[in-house]
């Protein structure tokens, strides 16, 4: 048994500690990629779950805002229709405490 034998061993020491570390990290990013799309799956799910639990908050919280604001609008409706008829049947006047505009004559 030379050095040449040992170096021989050597390398194939060496290789076969490379090849047992590539075989490892491939079966752990096997399983990871399998993980991941497992993980998807299910999140694919939830997100379908969550969109539409939040579809119906929306529209729940439309039909409520509508309903409180119905009142609201109707009432400033009714003021501008009273303002505008009130302005519509009373002769314009001018306030008396403006002065009286000066025209180019």
């Amino acid at each position: 048994m030379d050095l040449a034998f040992w170096r021989d061993v050597s390398l194939f020491y060496l290789l076969f500690m490379q090849i047992v570390v590539t075989i490892a990290i491939a079966v752990l990013l096997y399983f990871v990629v399998r993980g991941v799309m497992i993980a998807r799956r299910k999140a694919t799910q939830g997100v379908r779950l969550a969109r539409n639990y939040v579809s119906i908050g929306r529209m729940q919280t439309t039909r409520l805002a509508d309903r409180a604001t119905a009142p609201l609008v109707r009432s400033h409706g009714e003021a501008a229709r009273s303002a505008a008829m009130i302005a519509a049947l009373l002769p314009r006047r001018q306030p008396a405490s403006s002065p009286p505009k000066a025209t180019k004559e």
